[in-house]
């Protein structure tokens, strides 16, 4: 597998890519590389030729000063477990010179669910996944749907700025017994503290169960959400539970049938965790969206 350190030294290699007419997968990441990455990784490596996976903790996205930490040998060496073949790592001199100017604007919709929380945070997201989608040129490029936002705006950025590649969402990657999803954020929390946050996704499960048995009002569902969350929390506090529209990520007057995206997010002060549900289809609604279930012995504390 080959890693190349910059931007600069990655473009005369992908233009040779290129001419191949291989076909190519992207998965973008901030680093900390885990198995929902892997995921990723695998899925692309088992439907393209080359599989490019980009390492870099995208500074616009996080807080401001904020240390981001991961080991760029561990990252290569999952990657390349699962089936990487190209690494890409650069850093901010290189991705944001003080002359950066260009951000993707997506109206009101960026401001919404997460970005209700941090309202860079969406902006960042779609700019640094679009940036290296359009320096890979990649055939598909996979975004696991544990980040609901990012995946469906992304998507939304690639058809609108008529961008060549396909943007394929991965199901959530989940502990099974906890239905705690596995996060780099989340890899430093103790246990208990992690049954608090499966905890999340038990009430939005129970939300998505009372809108299968006729609930339409949302917000019925969403006190139901509340009230099992208000429960089960000790260390975390609500910042909000959300019933939107999938395009616009509005809130939706009623729950009748899909599409509808039910969200949560919660806080310690200092992590803020997010889930959600990404209702698109009847079949998801009678049965939750799928999930890749892993024990939670297959991925190092």
């Amino acid at each position: 597998m080959l890693h190349i350190t910059s931007v600069a030294e990655a473009r005369p290699f992908l233009r040779e890519l290129w001419s191949t007419g291989q076909s190519i997968g992207s998965v973008h990441t901030l680093g900390a590389l885990h198995d929902a990455h892997g995921e990723l990784i695998q899925r692309s490596a088992n439907e393209n030729d080359q599989t490019i996976v980009t390492v870099y903790p995208n500074r616009i996205q996080l807080f401001p000063g904020s240390v981001y930490r991961y080991d760029i040998d561990t990252d290569i060496a999952l990657a390349e477990s699962r089936g990487a073949t190209i690494v890409i790592s650069s850093d901010d001199q290189e991705m944001y010179p003080p002359t950066y100017a260009t951000f993707i604007d997506q109206g009101e919709s960026h401001h919404r669910l997460n970005s209700s929380v941090f309202d860079f945070a969406s902006r960042g997201q779609v700019t640094g996944a679009i940036r290296w989608i359009s320096l890979c040129r990649p055939t598909a490029s996979y975004f696991g749907m544990k980040d609901i936002e990012q995946a469906l705006l992304v998507q939304r950025a690639v058809q609108d700025l008529m961008i060549d590649c396909e943007i394929r969402h991965v199901p959530c990657v989940r502990f099974r017994g906890s239905g705690v999803p596995v996060s780099s954020r989340l890899r430093f929390l103790p246990a208990g503290r992690l049954a608090e946050v499966g905890s999340v996704y038990t009430a939005l499960e129970t939300g998505r169960n009372a809108v299968l048995n006729g609930e339409s009002d949302p917000g019925e569902v969403i006190s139901l959400i509340r009230r099992l969350l208000q429960e089960s929390l000790s260390t975390f506090k609500i910042l909000y539970i959300a019933a939107v529209d999938v395009e616009t990520f509005a809130p939706v007057s009623i729950l009748k049938e899909p599409p509808f995206i039910l969200h949560c997010a919660v806080t310690d002060g200092d992590l803020h965790h997010f889930d959600g549900l990404c209702i698109r289809t009847p079949t998801e609604l009678a049965h939750s969206p799928e999930v890749i279930w892993i024990d939670p012995q297959d991925t190092p504390s």
